[in-house]
């Protein structure tokens, strides 16, 4: 059960790992801030979520839950559901910022399918 839930727990951190990397990679790579701010909503919190679930999954699995272990457990379940009501705020307000400032290419986001 115990290389069951190690190899679980590999993969999930691994998982969330090359996700963060993708969520850099768009950083660098994307031109605009629309095109960023979705390379940092979208895997980012996929990324971290998938990583404190390894943690999670690594925890429950060595069997012996004392109180400070459980206490890590609610700090991730924490640190879980904040990522999850942030990211969507965050997201927004910085889409709004960029559509007033016009920090995009409106090229990009337009099209004209009448032509």
């Amino acid at each position: 059960m115990s290389l069951l839930c190690d190899i679980i727990s590999i993969t999930c951190i691994f998982a969330g790992a090359f996700l963060v990397l993708a969520t850099a990679i768009g950083m660098a790579r994307f031109r605009d801030t629309v095109s960023r701010l979705h390379s940092v909503t979208k895997p980012q919190t996929l990324g971290l979520i998938l990583t404190v679930i390894g943690a999670i999954v690594r925890i429950l699995g060595r069997g012996d839950l004392t109180p400070g272990n459980k206490g890590d457990l609610g700090t991730l379940v924490l640190v879980i559901l904040f990522a999850l009501c942030t990211a969507p705020v965050v997201g927004q307000r910085i889409g709004r910022i960029a559509r007033r400032e016009q920090l995009y290419d409106a090229t990009q986001l337009a099209r004209n399918d009448r032509s």
